[in-house]
């Protein structure tokens, strides 16, 4: 297979996605490598198969690697990835092919649920209350509270999702329970069913730019009256609870990174009418 754009491979090995390992990715060179995001959400598919089963989507799929890793569950029949970014859709489609689940995985460049192609729009057209399960790492949306993708996935899966369907999301604990139970509350029909998976306290890594990016938006978010936000406290090793402005300004004091908790959670919804 020739491969016409710069890349690194990366094996992901069982310990990071259980018995289905080894997933061979090519990764875009300039991109960031399997986070702990990343990483828990894919154990999250590979010790929790059982949950898995039928027809799933992968939103905001990325290099393929949710897509790939719940294709090799054998009660899974169809995956669907859908991504914004081109280049990471081809990097999917050739990850895809790559292991082997070319036949069972279907990626798709999309803006959230809505394919830009009208080829493509006309197969997800045909898989609305369909669907089994949804799972999703998004990545935090930038200049609000870093929490409307996770809105977004859950307000839209509900025209995709079987009666029972289930959507595993990545949320990192930081955003903190209100965040989590306005999903439930503006959006009827959803239960939270709990976290699935969870990392142990991890470092909110302030030498990322991308998460630094994020912290000054959840201070800008705090200092005009949003909903809190709940780090770890590095100093006692996640006994104690910060906000973002006390994580921002323990960093710029002492370059200290708050903590935080990469975790899935599992919502279930229940369909009203047919």
């Amino acid at each position: 297979m020739n491969t016409r754009w710069p890349h690194t491979d990366v094996v992901l090995t069982e310990e990071t996605v259980g018995s289905y390992a080894p997933i061979r990715i090519r990764q875009p060179e300039g991109t960031y490598h399997l986070t702990p995001a990343s990483r828990i959400t894919l154990l999250t598919i590979g010790k929790q198969q059982g949950l898995l089963s039928g027809i799933g989507i992968d939103w905001g799929c990325g290099t393929g690697c949710l897509a790939i890793a719940a294709a090799r569950i054998p009660s899974v029949q169809r995956v669907i990835g859908l991504d914004s970014s081109r280049p990471d859709v081809e990097a999917a489609r050739e990850n895809v092919a790559l292991n082997d689940v070319a036949h069972r995985v279907t990626i798709f460049h999309s803006d959230s649920f809505r394919p830009f192609a009208d080829s493509d729009r006309h197969i997800m057209a045909e898989l609305e209350g369909a669907v089994d399960f949804v799972v999703a790492n998004p990545s935090a949306s930038h200049g609000d509270d870093g929490f409307s993708s996770r809105r977004r996935v859950i307000a839209e899966a509900k025209d995709f999702l079987k009666n029972h369907g289930l959507v595993c999301l990545q949320i990192s604990i930081q955003y903190s329970a209100a965040r989590i139970d306005s999903l439930i509350r503006d959006n009827p029909g959803y239960s939270h069913e709990g976290v699935l998976r969870s990392t142990h306290w991890v470092s909110f890594d302030l030498e990322r730019n991308d998460l630094r990016r994020l912290l000054d938006d959840y201070v800008a978010e705090e200092r005009t009256g949003g909903l809190r936000y709940e780090f770890g406290d590095p100093r006692d090793g996640g006994a104690s609870v910060i906000d973002a402005r006390t994580a921002l300004a323990l960093y710029c004091e002492s370059g200290t990174s708050p903590l935080t908790q990469w975790q899935v959670h599992a919502f279930r919804y229940q369909r009203f009418g047919p």
